[in-house]
């Protein structure tokens, strides 16, 4: 799909063209008809339905940018998914800036041909300007920090994100913070200007390692036979087969330790699916393991007794058993991408 050509250059031409217009009319017509006089009322109107006007045609090309940016992205990855979060993103910002200034500009504008001097208004807005820039720059730090981190496309509403210790689903974006949904509920309100880098997990493809812990005498050829098969039935599912970018994958012994060795598995999933695939692959290969003989490794403690007389060799029975008890199992089964959010 062809970027349509002189889109910038046409849009600035289309403004230029209309102010001119403007210009025009309020000489010509306005203020030097003697025929068809206007009142102070009606022009009042006109530019305010003017700068409405120039706010709905910039918003609707903006939105047409959009659309026609995510169709062909679309296009390159060979996909028929077209998501509408960048605009979701992006057009609510620019709205409230765009109507933030035509309000202000129209606002001037029709004071002035309703007949007020607004060169004292205009005076005192400029010395309360530069109050407010010397005691309000983190505002203004969120603010800027804001359109940037949004133009720079590095999150969308809908998207997972990580930002320092905080994770969640991006659920609004406004002018100085955004707010994201943490996947217990909570909801948090970060400023732009407290993020220092954003993760985003929800772009293109994530991968996910999983850690197995086996006792050190496992076979692991027999255990890199057990994950290529379960690969194959998994690509083969008819619902977890379209997730996969790339099929699960054994990567060999990761750690040795005193109660055994660590063994990766990986795989490369669209966003979003790899929690679902992860609970199946847990599944299946635990069941796996179970039929062929292969234990997880548990952490155990010997105590050799058999020296001491029967009391002694009493209490040192019920200690053991007492840690025994108190002695979590060593995890055997863990995961690399437990952070990732779930």
């Amino acid at each position: 799909m062809q970027k349509p050509k002189g889109l910038y250059w046409w849009f600035l031409g289309f403004i230029s063209v209309t102010l001119f217009g403007l210009e025009l009319v309020f000489d010509d017509v306005l203020l030097t008809s003697k025929t068809d006089e206007i009142t102070s009322t009606t022009k009042v109107l006109i530019v305010l339905l003017g700068g409405s006007i120039v706010v709905l045609i910039v918003l609707t090309l903006l939105r047409r940018y959009l659309l026609w940016q995510q169709i062909e992205r679309s296009t390159l990855e060979g996909t028929d998914r077209i998501q509408s979060s960048r605009a979701l993103s992006v057009v609510p910002l620019v709205r409230a800036i765009l109507i933030s200034f035509t309000v202000v500009i129209a606002g001037l504008t029709a004071l002035s041909e309703a007949g007020v001097n607004i060169g004292p208004m205009l005076a005192g807005a400029g010395i309360v300007g530069i109050v407010l820039g010397m005691g309000a720059q983190s505002l203004l730090r969120d603010i800027l920090a804001g359109l940037f981190f949004v133009f720079d496309d590095a999150f969308r509403i809908g998207e997972y994100v990580e930002i320092g210790e905080r994770r969640g689903t991006v659920e609004n974006i406004s002018l100085r913070s955004m707010q994201i949904r943490h996947h217990r509920g909570a909801l948090q309100t970060i400023p732009y200007g407290k993020i220092d880098a954003v993760s985003n997990l929800s772009r293109d493809w994530t991968v996910t390692k999983l850690n197995f812990h086996l006792p050190q005498d496992t076979n692991i050829m027999k255990v890199k036979e057990i994950v290529k098969r379960v690969s194959a039935e998994l690509m083969k599912h008819e619902e977890l087969g379209p997730t996969f970018i790339a099929p699960l994958k054994f990567q060999g012994i990761y750690d040795i330790d005193l109660y055994g060795l660590t063994v990766r598995v990986k795989f490369t999933s669209i966003p979003g699916e790899q929690f679902t695939a992860r609970r199946e692959i847990y599944s299946r290969l635990k069941e796996a393991f179970a039929e062929n003989g292969i234990e997880f490794a548990r952490r155990s403690v010997a105590i050799e007794g058999s020296h001491l007389s029967d009391e002694p060799s009493i209490r040192v029975a019920a200690a053991a058993e007492d840690t025994e008890n108190s002695v979590e199992s060593f995890p055997s089964v863990s995961s690399a991408a437990r952070n990732s959010g779930e």
